[in-house]
């Protein structure tokens, strides 16, 4: 009798949504179930399933895992009614109630509300309120925007905060700073744009233990990303439109010109030519008898393992001959002495003192606006040929003189900058140790700074009892060109 009782209650399936829950602890939908489940025994039925979303908009059209399940649940005939707190929770778009209707209506499966009652929707009549009051959950979200944009826009103009998660080097209330964080976006501006890489201060801000905003480790997207923001620099940015913002700024605005310059900089240097190689040394080892530029390859070693080795190929791949073949060394002993010889000459007060110059010159800012302009001059060459405005012969000569000087001008702001690298020491540790925590894209920038190439030269009688850091291997035959 107990069963027979149970079988003839409508079986009902409750949804609740809330559009955002600010603490996250999901009361806005425990309520919901809770006015929910004693409609449902008012009307004398049995909850058989229960659907929810939380902190996710009905209006937007994002999916919405609970309520794809209710509907799965009415497909499958699997419950007679469906019970809300109140429309707009379920629906507040009409062509998504024109779907729920669709989907309902043949199934005769019935919707209950807490606080507007029960829509038949066998029934014209309704159909006909479902859709009113969906129009209306319309015309208020429509209408809350619209007073949302206006009052964010006025915000903007003023100059006031946004609100929002908190920004990294200021408190909540997006007004005052906070002084240790605020040191540490200092930090971040003035290494990169003394020639450090994102990369690179973010394992040293991981190696202090310093966490992010929200208390994880650091990323180069995370240090680059903060260096960027433009509340440090008093730039209240609203929709691609920027503003004098209300705050102090945490920089100046000539520290902004000068990271704009600096990620212009990195543009143009790596731009052009990459340091994402596998082994240190790639591109700066050349044949000391014919001067071709030596390539790594894996080298069989006397007990027949392989190891990597510096060789100058007779051949290209195409069967032309580019070099002698004559000289092959290892790799590792040629990088180890390589490595101490920088060191070594680095720790003289002359050179560091020269590498040590100030980052921002006034000279490197003027190299690189005219760099932008003469980019922007070969634009305007290419745009004027392809609207006929040029002829052929005249589009040659005016891109081959535009593009000369626009290489010497990167030649330019290469030689500038790379007097930088060494100033990226931080404070407390020496450059050997630095060295060791650096990733191979500084420590190639460094060798680019003092090297002009190295050259290996064939081996002589008598260089196989020559011994170097473990490895039978003569230093003499190794030749360092120093740039400075």
């Amino acid at each position: 009798m107990r069963g027979t009782e149970y079988m003839q209650q409508p079986r009902f399936a409750i949804y609740t949504r809330i559009s955002r829950d600010r603490v996250g602890a999901g009361l806005g939908v425990e309520r919901q179930q809770e006015d929910c489940e004693a409609l449902v025994a008012q009307l004398g039925g049995v909850v058989v399933a229960a659907y929810s979303d939380n902190d996710i908009s009905a209006y937007s059209g994002k999916h919405r895992p609970g309520y794809e399940s209710l509907l799965h649940s009415v497909k499958a005939g699997d419950i007679d009614a469906v019970a809300v707190w109140h429309q707009d929770r379920l629906l507040r778009r009409t062509i998504d109630l024109e779907k729920y209707i669709d989907l309902c209506q043949p199934l005769g499966v019935a919707t209950h509300t807490v606080k507007a009652g029960t829509f038949d929707l066998a029934t014209p009549s309704g159909r006909a309120v479902a859709k009113t009051l969906a129009a209306w959950a319309a015309y208020e979200v429509e209408t809350s925007t619209d007073r949302v944009k206006a009052s964010k826009l006025q915000a903007a103009r003023a100059g006031k905060t946004s609100g929002g998660n908190r920004a990294y080097g200021w408190n909540q209330d997006g007004m005052s700073l906070r002084e240790a964080e605020a040191a540490v976006v200092r930090e971040i501006v003035d290494r990169f744009i003394a020639g450090d890489s994102w990369n690179r201060i973010a394992v040293d801000l991981n190696s202090r233990s310093i966490p992010t905003a929200k208390g994880k480790m650091w990323s180069a997207i995370n240090v680059a990303n903060v260096a960027k923001l433009k509340r440090h620099y008093g730039i209240r940015d609203h929709n691609g439109v920027e503003y004098e913002a209300a705050w102090e700024p945490l920089l100046s605005r000539d520290k902004y010109e000068d990271l704009q310059l600096a990620i212009k900089r990195g543009q143009v240097l790596y731009g052009k030519r990459s340091y994402a190689r596998k082994h240190l040394l790639t591109g700066f080892v050349h044949c000391g008898l014919c001067g071709t530029r030596m390539r790594i390859i894996n080298a069989q070693q006397r007990d027949g393992s392989y190891s990597p080795a510096f060789s100058c190929r007779k051949n290209d791949h195409r069967g032309q001959e580019v070099g002698c073949g004559k000289v092959k060394r290892k790799k590792d002993p040629v990088e180890l002495l390589v490595i101490d010889c920088i060191m070594y000459r680095l720790d003289t007060p002359e050179v560091s003192g020269l590498l040590s110059a100030d980052a921002a010159t006034p000279e490197l800012k003027r190299l690189m606006r005219e760099h932008e302009t003469q980019r922007q001059r070969l634009e305007e060459i290419l745009s004027l040929y392809s609207t006929n405005e040029l002829t052929h012969d005249e589009y040659k000569v005016a891109k081959a003189s535009a593009q000369s000087r626009l290489d010497t001008l990167t030649r330019e702001i290469e030689r500038t900058s790379s007097k930088r690298i060494t100033a990226n020491v931080p404070s407390g540790k020496t450059l050997r140790e630095t060295w060791d925590q650096a990733d191979l894209v500084w420590k190639r920038q460094l060798l680019d700074t003092l090297i002009e190439g190295v050259y290996i030269h064939p081996k002589k009688p008598g260089d196989g009892k020559a011994k170097f850091r473990g490895f039978i291997f003569n230093p003499d035959r190794v030749e360092i060109r120093w740039k400075i």
